[in-house]
């Protein structure tokens, strides 16, 4: 049942209503068949082959052409069934269909309504208007039990009444006296009815298919962007995890290299001053590796969707430092040859909030440029905290001379450089809600400043 059904879908519309009007007609037609040697035989066949002709043709063609066929089937299939079912064609002489000369006057079965339900209900399913698939079939319906005892009581009012044997022909309308009497008023009202819920289920299975179609739109534009969120995602947390790799570590391996240079140096000279390098580079090394695999650690496990996790800043998702470490970058730099001078908040301040580690890691990456690029011999760090905000301040005496203008729209990323550590303090600072500047410092090399908000 499956296979058949997926061959079902892959086929075309046309094919699907070819192969539709098919089975119905090979159905249709051999009941017909079945049963004409029986006691259930129509009193007249041919009546019923015209319905099943028009039945096939309205299945394989309202789909494609929901407007043509409504108003062929409308307007056709009450003539045509008037010439098969009345005799009317025989009165004139046409005799094709092999009826009697007179058979009825109005619908031998409530079954021959079958072509005008399925044309209404197919024709507003397809699009066409409800008001217009109304006026067609209720009118042919209305032809078809009143138009034609009419037509039928006017022919027989000047044919010949020889024709009018056997008691079949009594009850026919020989006037239009007589017209009123014969017409089924409560049929004509139910089939009517039946014809304008066929017509009104047809309009509403096209909304419904409307509704279905707008859904899986928007559930494809659903799903495509959470793709894009997904991937804006995954880069927000790469560029996270190399932020905080790259703060951490760079800090500790530059501040080891410049020392061990400086040792190289005086190394003939100064063999102490060597010893003494090596034993600061040692217990440098183990603190960065330390905090490097603190850093993996926190990143392996940390849930990215904790509690008071910030997914721009990699708060709740990295080490929280606290006022000693930002005191141990400035006595890092001494041991390189950098005087560091530092104004910090209160020591018992707790660095908890965002905010806070996007400062320390902005004041850690300053000092990282300071010690590696500028070839100063003094920097000056502050750090003002108030209901505004948090001030950053880093200033240094470096030889390289003010920045250049609008460094920090110049800056491009780079396996080394200043411009990385520049265009990485300030997606930081921006993560949080604020702002940095770099400009000329008042002791004769650059000026860092940061403006923080504050922690809700």
């Amino acid at each position: 049942m499956g296979d058949m059904w997926s061959v079902w879908r892959r086929m075309s519309q046309l094919q699907q209503d070819v192969l539709l009007a098919a089975i119905i007609g090979v159905v249709w037609f051999g009941v017909l068949n079945l049963i004409n040697d029986s006691g259930l035989r129509p009193q007249n066949p041919a009546v019923s082959v015209v319905t099943g002709v028009f039945l096939v043709a309205t299945v394989a063609c309202v789909r494609r052409i929901p407007r043509t066929t409504l108003v062929v089937v409308s307007v056709l299939y009450p003539f045509l069934y008037a010439a098969v079912g009345t005799g009317l064609a025989a009165q004139v002489g046409i005799r094709v269909f092999g009826q009697p000369e007179i058979s009825d006057a109005a619908l031998q079965s409530e079954i021959h309504l079958v072509p005008l339900l399925v044309v209404g209900y197919l024709a507003a399913s397809s699009g066409v208007r409800r008001f217009t698939c109304l006026f067609f079939t209720m009118g042919s319906l209305a032809g078809l039990m009143i138009g034609l005892p009419t037509v039928v009581a006017i022919v027989l009012s000047h044919a010949n009444r020889a024709i009018l044997y056997g008691d079949r022909y009594e009850k026919l309308p020989r006037d239009l006296s007589s017209l009123y009497s014969y017409i089924d008023v409560s049929l004509f009202v139910f089939a009517e009815a039946l014809i304008c819920g066929m017509v009104l289920l047809g309009a509403d299975a096209r909304r419904r298919r409307k509704n279905v179609a707008l859904l899986q739109q928007r559930n494809a534009e659903l799903i495509r962007l959470r793709a894009v969120e997904a991937e804006r995602a995954a880069v927000a947390e790469r560029t996270r995890i190399a932020r905080d790799l790259h703060d951490v570590i760079s800090h500790h391996v530059s501040a080891v290299v410049i020392r061990a240079q400086a040792a190289e140096r005086v190394a003939d000279q100064r063999p102490e001053v060597l010893r003494e390098a090596i034993r600061w580079i040692i217990a440098s090394g183990k603190e960065a590796l330390t905090a490097m695999r603190e850093t993996v650690r926190v990143l392996n496990t940390a849930s990215p969707n904790a509690v008071g996790a910030s997914p721009d800043s990699g708060g709740g998702t990295a080490p929280v430092p606290d006022l000693s470490d930002v005191a141990r970058m400035g006595e890092r730099l001494k041991a390189v040859g950098i005087d560091v001078s530092m104004s910090l908040p209160p020591r018992q301040r707790q660095l908890t909030s965002a905010t806070d580690l996007t400062a320390v890691r902005i004041i850690q990456e300053a000092l990282t440029n300071v010690m590696v690029h500028a070839k100063a011999t003094a920097a000056r760090v502050t750090w003002q905290s108030g209901p505004q905000g948090e001030l950053l301040t880093i200033d240094d005496n470096g030889s390289g001379g003010p920045p250049p203008v609008n460094v920090l729209e110049s800056a491009r990323r780079s396996e080394s450089g200043r411009g990385n550590g520049l265009i990485g303090m300030r997606e930081r600072a921006t993560a949080v809600g604020g702002t940095l500047a770099v400009a000329a410092g008042p002791l004769g090399g650059w000026r860092v400043q940061a403006w923080l908000p504050p922690q809700d």
